[in-house]
């Protein structure tokens, strides 16, 4: 479900970036990141309350058991979405603003994560150069 709940904005962005849908769309998922958001936090509260292990961040190993619990997975997918949904409106805000193609950066981003942003900063980069 929460899968789902993002496609539609991802799809819009990359296939119709400048659509009167695209803009409605991308100001309709705000509620929808702050719904992700809000489940993160009561997964991980839940997960705290129920006494289950405390993920050390600082440790692989315990974040690699954290995330075989299904609700330790749950708790990491669904901050994937929200994040990478909040980074991909961005790239496609500031791509609008400064006339750049970002179709691949915000393919890569729903997909990849830091992929998509780290492609996006590097096409805004170069048509800075270009224009200077």
């Amino acid at each position: 479900m929460a899968n789902t709940s993002t496609a539609p904005v991802w799809l819009a962005m990359i296939v119709l970036p400048r659509a009167t849908l695209t803009r409605r769309l991308v100001r309709a998922a705000v509620p929808l990141q702050a719904a992700l958001g809000l489940g993160y936090v009561g997964l991980i509260g839940r997960g705290i309350a129920l006494g289950g292990e405390r993920v050390d961040f600082t440790d692989g190993e315990s974040v690699a058991r954290g995330m075989a619990n299904p609700e330790g997975m749950l708790a990491g997918w669904t901050h994937y979405l929200a994040f990478d949904l909040f980074v991909g409106e961005w790239i496609h805000r500031t791509a609008l603003e400064e006339g750049i193609n970002a179709r691949l950066a915000l393919l890569l981003t729903w997909w990849a994560g830091p992929a998509g942003l780290t492609c996006f900063l590097w096409q805004r980069r170069r048509a800075r150069r270009r224009a200077a």
